[in-house]
């Protein structure tokens, strides 16, 4: 046997015993690699449920400043502050986050930015909305309730909402859910027609499965001849349901 094949043998063995032991260097990392994997999941968890309680309440979550400790730093950040005062994993993070800040070190993430909780209420409003159009596939016949109106900026904002009947097992309840906003400014029956129908396209619900309309006494939305419950009703008889007068 070579003094080269002798000395591989005893790295090969070596190796092999802190394999077993799970005490070498690749064993060592991936355990370290494990527990950071394990924190930041913890971490995100209690920032979702913030936010959750946050919007569930319809609470603002972000003020004028991004600042740790900063009192015009809004609810999100408030709360934060508040249970990393008992939580260790939240504390350590907050005060890492803070250091920074104050010696004007940007950390290359640390999930607490205003883009980023925007991002976590889009796919959380992403998941509810994709269950509801399950439920509405589901309960298969539905109606629309569509209205416009200028928010704060001037914008016109189209809303619509579905009106359907949730099943469940043998239980039976009518349900109406809000499903969309629409930034569209056009004024005449056809053109809100039309973008109704792409809206629902957009969210793959069969406008041929509609079977009522609700919109409020506006000329352009319920006029008999050129609304849009006019126009749809070209496109779909069944959806024949008179137009109502409605406030959201």
């Amino acid at each position: 046997m070579s003094v080269l094949h002798k000395q591989n043998y005893v790295k090969w063995k070596s190796t092999s015993r802190a394999a077993i032991r799970k005490s070498s260097i690749d064993n060592l990392l991936i355990t370290e690699l494990s527990t950071e994997t394990s924190n930041w999941t913890k971490l995100l968890e209690r920032l979702l449920n913030v936010i959750l309680f946050l919007s569930e309440r319809g609470l603002a979550l972000y003020g004028s400043s991004q600042h740790i400790y900063d009192p015009d730093n809004g609810n999100f950040l408030g709360i934060i502050e508040v249970l990393s005062k008992y939580d260790p994993i939240l504390s350590e993070h907050v005060k890492k986050v803070h250091e920074s800040q104050l010696n004007k070190k940007r950390l290359q993430v640390h999930y607490l930015s205003t883009r980023i909780q925007n991002e976590f209420i889009e796919l959380c409003g992403s998941f509810v909305q994709t269950k509801i159009i399950e439920e509405i596939q589901n309960t298969k016949y539905f109606s629309i309730v569509v209205d416009a109106t200028p928010d704060c900026s001037h914008k016109e904002q189209t809303t619509f909402i579905i009106r359907y009947i949730k099943i469940d097992g043998s239980k039976f309840s009518i349900e109406e859910r809000f499903l969309y906003f629409d930034d569209y400014s056009k004024k005449t029956g056809k053109e809100i027609a039309a973008r109704i129908l792409h809206v629902l396209t957009l969210l793959n619900i069969d406008f041929k499965l509609c079977t009522g309309q609700a919109y409020d006494n506006g000329p352009n939305m319920a006029g008999k001849y050129k609304g849009v419950q006019a126009v749809l009703l070209e496109e779909n008889p069944s959806c024949m349901l008179p137009a109502v007068e409605i406030t959201l």
